[in-house]
């Protein structure tokens, strides 16, 4: 997967779903692929997030 300018604007979110919220990655998944119009699975997501944790 590669990063594109539209990861900046789904990492915040997907920080606050999962770690603020504590949201399911399931549901944290279908929310961000309905607003930005995106198919992201489960995966990438996590992936997206560890690397962003990492840096």
């Amino acid at each position: 997967m590669t990063t594109t300018i539209l990861d900046e604007y789904i990492l915040p979110v997907l920080t606050r779903y999962i770690d603020r919220y504590r949201w399911s990655w399931n549901i944290a998944m279908r929310l961000i692929n309905m607003y930005y119009g995106t198919e992201y699975t489960e995966k990438q997501l996590k992936n997206l997030l560890q690397l962003q944790t990492k840096s």
